[in-house]
């Protein structure tokens, strides 16, 4: 489904959210009693530019970049390991053929700018790898990478590491109706986030 929140307005003791599909165009209005904005790296926007309401919160964008290259072992043992840096890593079995390796922690600044590994972020994870295992990688083992953004509470911590991994939920009740806001969280932590409002 692809479809944006347009607006979403308290309305007579009910929020009215107006979406449109942003393939037919078509534009439909719903009516709900409370209105949950879980918007992962939009959260913030959908505060402030949806809602038009203020909120204290921010949501700070962290990337996390993964390598992968060919198999490095024959097994299907898993690695963690940690860095000089303080900083933990992973290595896995992936897809057969290869092994995943990740992942990075750098501010992501630009919410409309699609995440991707840079430079950096490859011969980090490369040479972090390399202190561990006897076959030396170097970057033109690299056959693919992926990235992602994670949507953190931004507690004013300076480096993107130490911002906390924990999800935020803020209730607001400032508007008659609720509005609920999720900041932070992983995908890995979904079902705990979910089972929170059940």
């Amino acid at each position: 489904m692809n479809t944006k929140v347009i607006s979403a307005k308290k309305d007579d003791g009910l929020w009215r959210v107006e979406t449109k599909d942003q393939t037919t165009g078509k534009r439909e209005v719903f009516l709900s009693k409370v209105l949950i904005n879980a918007g992962g790296p939009w959260v913030s926007d959908i505060i402030h530019n949806v809602l038009r309401v203020n909120a204290p919160e921010k949501v700070r964008l962290v990337r996390g970049s993964h390598i992968v290259v060919p198999k490095i072992w024959d097994h299907g043992k898993c690695y963690f390991f940690q860095g000089n840096d303080g900083r933990v890593i992973f290595a896995i079995p992936y897809e057969t053929d290869f092994t995943l390796i990740g992942t990075t922690d750098f501010d992501h600044i630009e919410l409309d700018e699609k995440p991707q590994c840079s430079e950096l972020e490859k011969n980090y994870l490369i040479n972090f790898a390399n202190q561990y295992f006897y076959t030396e990688l170097k970057a033109e083992d690299i056959v693919w990478t992926y990235s992602g953004v994670r949507p953190l509470q931004d507690t004013s911590e300076g480096n993107a590491t130490a911002v906390t991994r924990d999800y935020s939920i803020k209730v607001n009740w400032e508007y008659e109706v609720p509005l609920i806001n999720i900041f932070g969280g992983k995908i890995t932590t979904y079902r705990k986030l979910s089972d929170a409002w059940r």
